[in-house]
């Protein structure tokens, strides 16, 4: 569990920032520092998914020296199950069975969850996209996802619970013809979120013997059982029409998916439920803007308020599917907060009505949930937000603002500032390791990236360093504050440990000089102010590899808003 750097101060003595340099005694104001930081999530399904199993472990490797502490990935029920592109469900298929898929189909995911648990880190299973033609009322075609059939999806969300419960064995089927595995190159095509369906270079971490030696015992069929993971997800931006159909209503301004994911959801929680009742299961999971009125993706905010059953001033709805209405169950709303290339502080509009969410909107999504949960419209656990996706791309995207590699670095830990300082907020996300470079044919009908590339990554496609990976491990925020001062956010990765950090300040045509010193874990958010002197600028040293330090990069205090 996350703790508010703003909600909760520290008492322990060791977490207390060292006095402050002579010249700042009579200035300086402490603020409490966190505990340790939001949890980390880190999502790269075509690294995890599609490669072999010594870049699996690769991959993970790395995610784990970047402080990484649960992976997002997908369980696609449309390539685990039997016969998706049929329109008649397989006869006998007991879909909540783990035992009666086909079980080549989930040998990447088996491998990417044994090589995500052996490292020590948590999985976070989205039980998602797409559907099943059989489970849908989808023409022929990819990507089926329109009015999916709610007790099946249950049946598919049973099973995976029941396979990552730590008691399930694969039984040894092989000698089924499962059709083509996912990692067949026809199968990584139909994906929204394209993956690499070529050739790429594996990751420069050095794996010693005993890391080689697990990656060939999970390419193998394994005779022992498969991980527990602890949290699942129920299927990926409902509100967005490239992964659930219909989104509005005939009448072109009635949103139709908040009743079609109402009943998944009530019928997925319950069936988790019943079958663990430990295991955690995060709602919604949306994306963060609407698109055209009647065409694209509703707007999040507008989403949640229909998902429970009221309209844009609170008041509960009357219509058919909102009758006998109980509170959504739940525990946890999950949120991808993108900001589409612009600053972190950039706020939608209108913010009372329709409600886009970008990551500076996070006190607007955390007033409705909990108005919601006082309305006892939801449960209460989900006032929790879980950021589940979130990154800038440092590639020019058509209609997007240009962000280079060094802004990219400085808005992420602005971002995460933003995240960090609302007081519900439990995670924060990263999506991909590494930069996804465009296929050689198209592969979406996406106008931005029609040839799958994302360049949100920590490293690039040769899977080198980003100038964010370094900001990643331990970044700075600096912003202007009332009565010429600066607070100082800090957020470190740099793995358990009292760890000393020097806060330094250099002034226009000066050196960088001694500002602070703190003395604090090394998984810690923490913030602090200082006088500020106009032309500043403000880094941080760390401890580095090898025992040497290392500092991050200077930058210059933005003012409150941005």
């Amino acid at each position: 569990m996350t703790i508010s750097l703003l909600a909760i101060p520290i008492a322990l003595a060791a977490l207390m920032p060292a006095p402050a340099p002579a010249a700042e005694k009579k200035t300086a104001k402490t603020l409490p520092i966190s505990g340790r930081g939001l949890e980390t999530i880190v999502q790269d399904d075509g690294l995890l998914l599609y490669r072999p199993a010594a870049e699996v472990q690769a991959a993970v490797a790395r995610m784990k020296e970047l402080g990484i502490d649960r992976v997002r990935i997908t369980a696609s029920w449309s390539s685990l199950t039997r016969l998706p592109e049929s329109d008649a469900k397989p006869k006998s298929f007991d879909g909540s069975d783990p035992a009666a898929y086909e079980q080549a189909r989930w040998k990447g995911l088996d491998t990417a969850i044994r090589a995500i648990r052996g490292a020590g880190l948590r999985a976070l299973i989205d039980i998602g996209f797409w559907a099943p033609h059989w489970a849908t009322t989808d023409k022929p075609g990819p990507r089926a996802r329109e009015n999916i059939d709610a007790q099946e999806f249950a049946a598919f969300a049973k099973a995976v619970v029941l396979r990552y419960s730590g008691a399930f064995t694969p039984p040894q089927n092989e000698s089924e013809s499962p059709g083509p595995p996912p990692q067949d190159e026809s199968v990584i095509k139909d994906l929204l979120q394209p993956l690499v369906p070529f050739p790429l270079p594996p990751l420069p971490v050095p794996l010693p013997r005993t890391a080689r030696a697990r990656a060939a015992q999970a390419a193998a069929a394994p005779d022992e059982p498969l991980p527990l993971v602890d949290r699942f997800i129920l299927w990926n931006e409902p509100n967005h029409q490239g992964l659930l159909l219909p989104q509005w209503k005939a009448d072109r301004t009635t949103p139709a998916s908040p009743a079609v994911y109402r009943a998944m959801l009530r019928a997925g929680y319950s069936a988790v439920k019943r079958t663990r009742r430990t295991a955690s299961v995060l709602i919604g999971n949306t994306s963060s803007t609407g698109g055209e009125r009647g065409i694209g993706p509703v707007a999040p905010l507008e989403f949640l308020r229909e998902l429970a059953c009221v309209d844009a001033q609170f008041k509960p709805r009357r219509t058919p599917d909102c009758a006998n209405f109980t509170p959504l169950p739940g525990d946890g709303w999950a949120h991808h907060p993108y900001s589409q290339n612009e600053r972190p502080s950039r706020l939608s509009k209108p913010t009372t009505e329709l409600g886009d969410l970008r990551i500076a909107d996070l006190p607007q999504l955390a007033a409705t949930l909990d108005r919601l949960v006082k309305m006892r419209r939801i449960a209460r656990a989900n006032r929790n937000i879980y950021l589940t996706e979130f990154g800038y791309e440092t590639k020019g995207i058509p209609g997007r603002p240009r962000v280079d590699e060094r802004q990219q670095a400085r808005w992420m830990t602005w971002a995460e500032y933003l995240a960090d300082r609302v007081p519900t907020v439990r995670s924060f996300a990263q999506f991909l390791l590494r930069d996804q470079p465009p296929a050689p044919e198209r592969v979406s009908q996406s106008a931005s990236r029609p040839y799958g590339e994302y360049s949100t990554g920590l490293l690039h496609v040769d899977g080198t360093d980003k100038v964010v990976a370094k900001s990643f491990l331990a970044g700075l925020f600096a912003q202007r504050q009332p009565q010429g001062r600066v607070l100082l956010y800090g957020r470190l990765r740099l793995g358990a440990g009292r760890k000393a950090i020097v806060l330094q300040r250099q002034l226009p045509r000066g050196r960088w000089k001694l500002l602070g010193r703190l003395t604090v874990d090394g998984r810690a958010s923490f913030q602090r102010t200082f006088r500020h002197v106009p032309g500043a600028q403000y880094r941080l040293s760390y401890p580095g590899p090898a025992g040497k330090r290392a500092t991050s990069m200077g930058l210059k205090p933005v003012r409150v808003g941005g």
